[in-house]
């Protein structure tokens, strides 16, 4: 069984690529060279998959032997039916529920794929959260024991 790390940290510092060398450390108890490539995270030579994602303070970092996009957004009043009319396409019934699709749209998108299932949670408070990948095991840690 494949289990996908989900860590999360609550301070962010605009640093993530410190963040993933520490995530990944901790994982697999060595040093990984990151690169990018439109912006998405990736380790050469590995079977290692990596997404991130922030709202103001708040990050997670995905890392997975399969491909994952993950996608964060604090929650906040706007004018969410002209978005969701322009990029999702669809009528939403409340600001929860755009929240709920827009990340939902934002997380397969940086997976890259189809072949995925959803996984929405509240992850602090107002923030809401989307996984898509073929995983389906997550496991949480916060990365304030890593800091």
């Amino acid at each position: 069984m494949i289990i996908m790390t989900i860590f999360t940290h609550q301070n962010y510092n605009g640093k993530s690529a410190i963040f993933v060398k520490l995530c990944l450390k901790q994982l697999y108890k060595k040093d990984f060279d990151l690169y990018y490539n439109n912006g998405k995270p990736f380790v050469v030579n590995e079977e290692i998959f990596i997404s991130i994602s922030h709202t103001g303070k708040d990050i997670v970092i995905a890392i997975s032997e399969k491909e994952v996009g993950i996608d964060i957004e604090q929650i906040k009043l706007r004018n969410y039916q002209k978005i969701a009319d322009k990029f999702l396409k669809k009528k939403v019934s409340s600001l929860d529920e755009f929240y709920c699709e827009w990340t939902k749209y934002e997380a397969k998108f940086k997976h890259g794929g189809e072949n995925g299932v959803f996984f929405t949670k509240d992850i602090f408070e107002n923030v809401k959260m989307t996984i898509f990948s073929e995983d389906t095991y997550y496991n949480f840690i916060s990365m304030d024991k890593l800091i």
